[in-house]
């Protein structure tokens, strides 16, 4: 009986380290929609932390301030018009054979009924994925 417990204990332990360390930026998909949860809930800093520019770099402290504003005021235009975002579909999720790069089409779907076909290049950079602006 006492293995039994040992084994079960150890087998949860291995399930909830699995399930902990998927976190956000398990594919380029999960970052787009990770993205959009943030922006839902209005919370534009860690939004920027998915974003890199063109080149893969991270931004500056100067420059990750301005795009809290650009997705602040992004995010007020689309969701507030729109009764709000009700979810993102991934129509395509292509990532390139070295697995370093990806292009993400996807839906957002709207409460209002309206929906808009969007893309995204993301790279990945130290094992996570980042939306290329």
């Amino acid at each position: 009986m006492k293995h039994l417990k040992l084994a079960s204990a150890l087998l949860l332990t291995i399930v909830l380290f699995s399930v902990s360390s998927c976190g956000s930026g398990t594919s380029p998909g999960d970052t787009i929609k990770k993205a959009y949860d943030l922006m839902k809930a209005k919370d534009f800093e860690k939004v920027t932390t998915l974003y890199v520019t063109g080149e893969g770099k991270k931004f500056s402290e100067e420059e990750a301030k301005k795009m809290e504003g650009l997705f602040g005021m992004a995010a007020k235009e689309e969701f507030d018009n729109k009764d709000g975002l009700k979810n993102i579909v991934i129509d395509n999720e292509t990532i390139a054979e070295d697995g370093n790069s990806a292009r993400v089409d996807y839906t957002v779907n709207f409460k209002n009924g309206d929906s808009e076909k969007e893309n995204a290049k993301l790279i990945k950079i130290d094992g996570k994925w980042f939306i290329k602006v």
